[in-house]
Order: structure tokens, then C-alpha cells, then sequence
């Protein structure tokens, strides 16, 4: 006997899509981003300050970051379909990934423009640089503060936030490379800082697309410790053990649970799983499970090397698998009738 339930409906509450207000705060500081970018650009050619053209590079891969995660949230937001029976939620993690690659570019060039400037520093007019700051700065709080809950549950969006806080701190480091300049004349300051500019950034690519790739290897997410939920499973009255137990992320915030749980007896099947259920709906790292109680084993050939709970039985004939679906417990109970009345089937 074999019983599957989907516990999607119930577990619906821990859905959450990206919210107008979100979707607003990008926009508005795509835009916000994309003006400053203009003005700064402008400025670091003028003055010819690294750290202001590195921070103005930056300040334009904010802007096309955010346009990806605008993207990349508007293909997440489509319901499910015969095609993509989860969704295109993952939209929203290759969206975060491709901002951590351009994160990690970034860095590259700001980098390099240290170097090259490191072996050659230049007097730098001050006054632009620190104006180039000051309006940054009131833009990237500002744009901060749209994102700051936004990006809390969300990868995709956490991207976008990752680069405007680091077009923050580049404005702090104009600010203090405008003023070691102004005060002691160590040309030496712009380049260095730029450097160490571009090496938060390595630091900051790194976390997203790490983060991103242990999504899309659809390792266990952070929040549930896989033994543990096995463990209170199998403490449920009834229960033989749990095998086939498996927990990955959909997208961030969004996991997803299943298992096999093998009863004692038929007569357990519905209470357990109805207590599974409850346990399952009250962990706060599972949106989406799907729990198959079963008083054999009703596992295909082959599905051990996914099994890492060791509860390996010899897989079922086709009769037993047969057996073991809905149809065929009446395909089983027509053919014990006939053989009741010595009939045969066909």
C-alpha cells in the first residue's frame, strides 16, 4: 500500500513572490543608479581619479544588476504550466548568479585601473571628487533603504542590494581619498584604495555566487537540518523508518521536502501521515512537501544511490509496484475475485 499527499496547499502561507513594493524599489533605484552613473563618469574623466571611475563602473553594473534582477523577478513571477511544473522561480537564482559573475568582473577592472595607476599616480582635483561622493552617497542610502527588506528573503534581489552597497562604499572611499590627498598629498591613496575597492567586491561575488550554485546543485538548504526532521519523523507512532528523504531550494526561501515513511501497519497509513504533515507545516525553512507513506518498500530499481538513509530493500517486481498504485488495488482485487470464483483474467 502506498499513499502519496502534496502539501503544497497547506504549506502555501511560506510562499512569498516578490511584492509590488519590491518590484517598485528596483525600478526606482535602477533609475536613480542610471542618472548618477551619467554624472559620475563624467566627472571621473575629468578628473581622471581612480577611484572615482572605479566607482562610477560600478555604479553602471548596479544599474545593469538591478535590470537583471527586474528581469529575472518578472520571468520568477509565472505561475506554473505543463512545461515547468515548478514554476520559473529559478529564474530569479541564474539572474543572481549572472550578477555575481558581473560583480566579479567588475572587480577585475577596478583592480587593473589601480595597478596601472599605482606605477604612475596623478594629482587629483578634490573638490569634484568629493561632490562626486556626496551625491552617491545621498543616492545609495536612499536606494539602501528601498531594498533593505526586499533582499532579506530574496537572492535575486539581495544581488541588486550587494551592488548599490557597494557603490556605497566606493563613495566612502572617494570621500577618503579626497581628503588624504587635500591634507598630505599622497597621490598614492587613490589607487591603493581603489584596490582595496575592487577586492570587497571579489569578497562580495564570491558569497552570492557560491550561494547561487549550492542552490542549483540542490543541496540541503541552511535552515533545515535534514537528520533532525528524520529523526522527529520516525518518532511519530507507527513508523517502520523514513528513507528517501530529500530537501532542496526551488529559489531562495522557497525549499521544498519529500520522503518516503514506511509503516508498520495499513491500519497507521492515514494518522501518520496526517501527523507528518502537521510536523512538516510547522517547520519554518519548508514551503512545499510531498510525503509518501507506504507499508513496503515502493521504491524503483536503481533509487538507492539517491537514498542516503541506508534503508535499502530489494526493489518490487512490476506485480508488487503494480500492486502498489491505485489502480492496481483494483486490478489486484479484480483478479482475487476471479480467482475466489474460478474464473479466469485476461
Amino acid at each position: 500500500m502506498s499513499t502519496n499527499h502534496d502539501g503544497g496547499a497547506a504549506m502555501g502561507g511560506h510562499l512569498e513572490h516578490v511584492s509590488g513594493g519590491s518590484a517598485r524599489a528596483l525600478k526606482i533605484t535602477a533609475w536613480l543608479t542610471g542618472i548618477y552613473f551619467v554624472i559620475e563618469l563624467g566627472i571621473g574623466i575629468w578628473t581622471g581619479s581612480v577611484s572615482v571611475l572605479s566607482d562610477a563602473m560600478h555604479t553602471f553594473s548596479a544599474v545593469g544588476g538591478i535590470l537583471l534582477a527586474i528581469v529575472a523577478s518578472r520571468i520568477a513571477a509565472r505561475p506554473a504550466d505543463s512545461v515547468n511544473t515548478f514554476g520559473r522561480r529559478r529564474a530569479e537564482i541564474i539572474g543572481a548568479l549572472l550578477n555575481g559573475f558581473f560583480l566579479l568582473g567588475m572587480a577585475g577592472i577596478v583592480i587593473f585601473m589601480g595597478s596601472m595607476r599605482l606605477q604612475d599616480p596623478k594629482e587629483l582635483a578634490t573638490t569634484p571628487m568629493l561632490a562626486a561622493a556626496a551625491g552617491g552617497l545621498a543616492i545609495e542610502i536612499y536606494s539602501l533603504y528601498l531594498l533593505w527588506n526586499a533582499q532579506k528573503g530574496n537572492l535575486n534581489i539581495k544581488g541588486a542590494y550587494w551592488h548599490v552597497l557597494q557603490t556605497f562604499v566606493g563613495s566612502l572611499i572617494i570621500i577618503v581619498a579626497a581628503l588624504v590627498i587635500r591634507f598630505t598629498d599622497f597621490l598614492e591613496i587613490d589607487p591603493i584604495l581603489g584596490i582595496a575597492f575592487g577586492l570587497v567586491l571579489i569578497y562580495a561575488s564570491y558569497g552570492i555566487i557560491k550561494q547561487t550554485l549550492t542552490i542549483l546543485m540542490e543541496s540541503v538548504p541552511a535552515e533545515i537540518d535534514i537528520e533532525q526532521v528524520q529523526d522527529r519523523l520516525e518518532q511519530i507512532p507507527g513508523v517502520e523508518n523514513v528513507h528517501h528523504i530529500h530537501a532542496w531550494a526551488l529559489t531562495s526561501g522557497r525549499n521544498v521536502f519529500s520522503t518516503h515513511i514506511q509503516v508498520e501497519s495499513e491500519d497507521d497509513a492515514e494518522r501518520v501521515l496526517k501527523e507528518s504533515y502537521e510536523l512538516l507545516e510547522a517547520h519554518p525553512g519548508i514551503s512545499f512537501a510531498t510525503v509518501q507513506v507506504e507499508n513496503g518498500c515502493a521504491d524503483l530499481s536503481g533509487s538507492e544511490d539517491i537514498d542516503i538513509t541506508g534503508h535499502h530493500t530489494l526493489p518490487l517486481t512490476e506485480h508488487e509496484l503494480l500492486v502498489s498504485s491505485p489502480q492496481g488495488h483494483a486490478e489486484h482485487a479484480e483478479h482475487a475475485e476471479h480467482a475466489e470464483h474460478g474464473g479466469h483474467s485476461t
